[in-house]
């Protein structure tokens, strides 16, 4: 422990603990200022980051699992405050090609989440649809459950 208490002060400061982690994976901060930015674009979505994460995941791309191998790696508190551009420069990642696949990755995770509670409600929205379809101005549904079973 230092001596002086102002200097306990200076090596502990959230900017001296994000130095240390950009110097620890191996990025200065000027290469992290001249990056693109990706960072934004992904936290603007519902869920932010966490989602994007959560998503990518699920990712069978070699160059996500490059950058989350390299997430991974890290302390909680570097993951929780290292910005992905710098993460993705540790792991040699292209950003535009990383914020691209992680784009396709909340895609796709969004179409698998939707595709499940439309399976999961089907019954539900079938037998709804069939008492429409008994009404006299239901001529629209019996049409779609006619083109459904193969009767159109």
């Amino acid at each position: 422990m230092p001596k002086n208490p102002l200097e306990y002060k200076i090596r502990f400061t959230s900017a001296a603990r994000k130095a240390k982690a950009l110097r620890k994976i191996g990025v200065s901060g000027d290469q992290v200022v001249s990056a693109t930015q990706i960072t934004p674009f992904l936290k603007g979505g519902r869920g932010g980051l966490k989602a994007v994460l959560r998503a990518m995941r699920f990712s069978r791309d070699p160059v996500v699992g490059r950058f989350l191998a390299k997430h991974d790696c890290l302390g909680v508190w570097e993951r929780q405050n290292t910005c992905w551009e710098a993460i993705a420069l540790a792991a040699g990642v292209d950003l535009p090609y990383l914020l691209g696949a992680a784009l396709l990755a909340r895609r796709d995770d969004a179409t698998t989440r939707a595709n499940l509670i439309a399976i999961c409600r089907a019954p539900e929205l079938m037998k709804k649809r069939i008492e429409y379809a008994m009404l006299p101005g239901g001529w629209r549904d019996r049409d779609a459950i006619h083109k459904l079973v193969g009767m159109l």
